[in-house]
């Protein structure tokens, strides 16, 4: 190494050395104060509080006085998975009444087997139009009276619509367990439905050997001008139902004009469709109104007429004429359609003061597989037990073969509609 260069390094060291000599130490660290501990008072977890069951599902915007009364009776959510049917009948003894609101005069015939089977409770009924009905029930529970056990009603599209649901829920579905594998779910489901029914056109058979129209647009033909009766939509259900019906089949209506006239339908200026047309065209043609479907029968079917009218009315009036009181038949392939589906419901009416009985007297009135027990009434021909085991009754077609050849309506349709096709017809009454 170069004399020169360890010279500079020796330098360097003995400086480096110096320089750390004159370094102060740094001063030791202290060590560090540790504060007593203070203990941490912990407090015992209290338990949470007690919540109330959960409520079971479907009594949503009920009255606590509504729910209170289905716990009780069984109905709804509160329904048991199996009913318990001398549980049912005891009950049904201690309450000893139950009282029908029906829209049929017949409710009488079931009181006497009702009675007859259940000594001790007393049916109590009151035959009431399915309008008058409805209004009734509704203005008696709006003041908190509840009088009604039972509902047999028509204007299924009202009664699902405006009384099955909360904040107006007037009725409660129930049928009984044993009818679930005999009926198909749409006639127990949302409101059951106690029996197949039709409304048909008729016309008088004593005079006519066969029906006079063969389509529907003859009853506003000049013929038949005053000559034709019909059940006032504003009184009778099933008079709005029917023209309802029309109305929502306008299509079929519009190809029936064409074959009745041999020209495509020209409407009147303000009338929407087909159907509306032939309503405006059956006013003017001077229709006379009934009161019932029981007036309009018999105005048909009078014997000893010489130029009778024909007519609108329930199927089930044929037991009439088969007892030979009056003559009248169906209008049997006439087109686009004979019939119109009738729907009568059956129904425990809310707050019932005799639940129980409510219960046994729907299962009574729902028949057996003959047609018998509290059915009976209605075993004729244009009634139909909604029981698949159960046969016609004697005289009547198989109500299979009804089907694809009459108008069935659509409660949502018709409770949509039904209030136009009611104002239609006023507004075109008063011309």
């Amino acid at each position: 190494m170069p004399r020169k260069l360890v010279k500079i390094l020796t330098v360097v060291m003995i400086a480096s050395l110096m320089l750390a000599a004159c370094t102060p130490a740094p001063a030791p660290t202290a060590a560090p104060q540790t504060q007593p501990t203070t203990a941490v008072e912990t407090k015992p977890t209290a338990a949470p509080a007690p919540q109330p069951p959960a409520e079971p599902a479907g009594l949503e915007g009920l009255t606590d006085a509504q729910k209170a009364w289905a716990k009780a009776a069984e109905l709804g959510p509160y329904a048991p998975k199996a009913q318990d049917w001398a549980a049912i009948e005891a009950a049904a003894k201690k309450e000893g009444k139950v009282v029908l609101y029906s829209n049929s005069s017949r409710w009488v015939d079931i009181k006497k087997t009702f009675e007859e089977a259940y000594p001790g409770i007393t049916l109590e009924g009151y035959d009431i139009s399915t309008v008058d009905l409805i209004t009734k029930l509704q203005k008696e529970q709006q003041a908190g009276v509840y009088n009604a056990d039972v509902v047999l009603c028509g204007d299924y599209a009202t009664l699902v619509n405006e009384m099955l649901n909360p904040p107006t829920k007037l009725l409660w579905n129930f049928y009984p367990d044993e009818i679930v594998p005999l009926a198909d779910k749409q006639v127990l489901e949302p409101l059951l439905r106690h029996r197949y029914a039709l409304t048909v056109f008729i016309y008088n058979n004593e005079v006519f050997k066969e029906p006079p129209v063969k389509n529907l647009w003859d009853y506003t033909k000049p013929e038949w001008k005053g000559r034709v009766v019909y059940p006032d939509p504003q009184k009778v259900a099933m008079g709005l139902m029917g023209l309802t019906a029309i109305v929502q089949n306008s299509d079929a209506m519009a190809k029936a004009y064409e074959e009745a006239f041999g020209k495509p339908i020209q409407l009147d200026a303000g009338v929407p469709n087909a159907g509306y047309q032939w309503i405006k065209d059956l006013l003017k043609n001077d229709v006379s109104l009934t009161s019932s479907s029981g007036d309009a029968a018999t105005a048909v079917g009078t014997l000893g007429q010489k130029n009778p009218p024909i007519g609108f009315t329930s199927y089930s009036k044929i037991r009439n004429a088969q007892k030979g009181e009056i003559a009248f038949d169906v209008m049997w392939g006439m087109a686009p359609t004979f019939a119109v589906t009738e729907e009568t419901s059956l129904a425990v009416a809310n707050q019932a003061q005799h639940p129980n009985a409510a219960k046994l007297l729907i299962r009574w009135m729902l028949g057996d597989e003959k047609g018998g027990m509290g059915f009976t009434p209605f075993y004729v021909p244009g009634d139909y037990p909604i029981r698949e085991d159960a046969v016609p009754p004697k005289g009547a077609k198989p109500w299979s073969e009804f089907q694809g050849k009459v108008w069935t309506n659509d409660p949502t349709w018709v409770y949509e509609n039904a209030i136009q096709v009611r104002d239609f017809w006023v507004a075109n009454l008063a011309q």
